[in-house]
């Protein structure tokens, strides 16, 4: 089970609503599910030093928004995604079987934590050793989140992270067969996720985004921390080379894919998200991706 901080709900909708939250912005993505989706709108909010109600509330004056099906993703710094090792046990208790194992990890006292987990593929770290990665957060946050939408007339159906949302994406995108690294930039970080057989095996974050890629130098900061991924790829999880690189889009996008593809051995090139839906994307926000993932929801 992919991790998110469930939530309970009244309000029903059909369009479904990614929003990512980010220190600056609030990213949005609004599909109508079919096959392929069809895209109803998309954009980003500035926060401006506002609550996250108020700035909904500024969301909910675009048409379709009302009543439709909320996917949010939290910005890093209010989560923490840890691997530790896995124990044997089912996995709709894997979360809890968990919880002491990464209590000396987290940053605040693990009886506040909500917790959600999921393993590994059985082949990853060379099956020596099961492993699942737990995403956890701070209970009274959740609980801030539900109160803030309860007030709207939005129906908040999932609360999940960044990495996850990005695993929706390319799980349409990449082969099975071979094994690619998604490398979704946000304004100020970015998070890599390297795939193979639609599942994950490994993420990383990395303090390297948008507003500070002005140059070869900084574009040499992120090929540093994307080549030490698919080094411990390679070495740890023992799952082969990464045949692909795929670079979030965004208006510094297409330079920074011939810059890298120039300098990697991998082949870089943008992500084109485009094509998995129906209708055009605004362009405009650096979540878009990520929103995109969240609003799609998994590959079953």
């Amino acid at each position: 089970m992919l991790p998110s901080f469930r939530t309970l709900w009244k309000k029903s909708g059909h369009s479904r609503l990614g929003l990512v939250l980010s220190t600056h912005s609030l990213s949005w993505v609004l599909i109508q599910p079919g096959a392929p989706p069809s895209i109803l709108g998309s954009g980003a909010i500035m926060l401006n030093n506002r609550e996250l109600g108020e700035v909904l509330l500024e969301l909910l004056n675009t048409p379709g928004i009302a009543n439709s099906q909320v996917h949010l993703v939290l910005p890093p710094g209010n989560y923490q995604l840890l691997l530790a090792e896995a124990p044997s046990v089912p996995e709709t208790e894997l979360a809890d079987a968990l919880r002491w194992k990464v209590a000396d990890m987290l940053t605040y006292d693990p009886a506040e934590a909500a917790l959600d987990a999921f393993a590994l593929p059985e082949d990853a770290y060379r099956g020596r050793q099961p492993m699942a990665y737990v995403a956890a957060c701070p209970r009274p946050l959740i609980s801030s989140f539900d109160q803030v939408f309860a007030r709207l007339p939005l129906a908040l159906m999932r609360i999940t992270i960044p990495e996850v949302a990005s695993l929706h994406v390319g799980q349409r995108i990449v082969p099975e067969s071979e094994s690619w690294a998604l490398v979704m930039l946000g304004i100020n970080e970015c998070h890599m996720c390297l795939m193979q057989h639609r599942e994950l095996y490994l993420t990383r974050q990395a303090p390297v985004g948008w507003s500070r890629l002005r140059g070869t130098d900084d574009f040499d900061h992120l090929l540093l921390e994307i080549q030490r991924s698919l080094d411990y790829y390679e070495s740890q999880i023992g799952k082969g080379t990464i045949r692909r690189v795929l670079i979030s889009p965004h208006i510094k996008s297409a330079e920074l894919a011939t810059y890298l593809d120039q300098n990697m051995t991998p082949a870089v090139s943008v992500l084109d998200i485009q094509h998995l839906v129906q209708g055009e994307l605004s362009g405009s926000a650096a979540d878009e991706a990520v929103a995109l993932g969240a609003a799609l929801g998994s590959v079953e």
